[in-house]
């Protein structure tokens, strides 16, 4: 079961033929690309993404990939998308919030100063309330 974009890089190191590549020339999730791949004899720059969405929410450029493979195609790129299909997963659900623009930044910004990650701060606040108002 895939639950993040570590659990999808270790499958498609085992998959990676189903999208007609050959061979793995470098793989090193956490730099875009995640990996340079070889089909018919050309290398591709690969990026790795659970959604494709994260692409541009992990501010990567578009020019340092060829391809973006993902589990959930929830948005257009200006390169092709591929998806895995056939494959068992449990990822988090993205929502969209709309929040005053300055406390937004002020939170930001103390999240990232507290190695503190967002989007599981309100996930736990979520929790918090429900436990609270059973």
């Amino acid at each position: 079961m895939i639950r993040n974009e570590r659990d999808f890089a270790e499958w498609f190191k085992e998959n990676f033929e189903q999208f007609g590549f050959s061979e793995i020339i470098r793989k090193d999730i956490g730099i875009c690309p995640d990996f340079i791949m070889l089909r018919n004899d050309k290398e591709i720059n690969v990026e790795l993404e659970t959604y494709s969405s994260n692409f541009v929410a992990h501010n990567h450029s578009i020019e340092c990939v060829d391809e973006i493979i993902c589990l959930v195609k929830d948005i257009e790129l200006e390169k092709p998308i591929l998806v895995a299909n056939n494959i068992k997963y449990s990822l988090p659900c993205k929502v969209t919030l709309s929040i005053d623009e300055d406390i937004y930044s002020k939170f930001k910004k103390y999240c990232t100063d507290n190695a503190i990650m967002l989007s599981k701060k309100i996930e736990l606040f979520m929790k918090k309330e429900l436990e609270a108002n059973k």
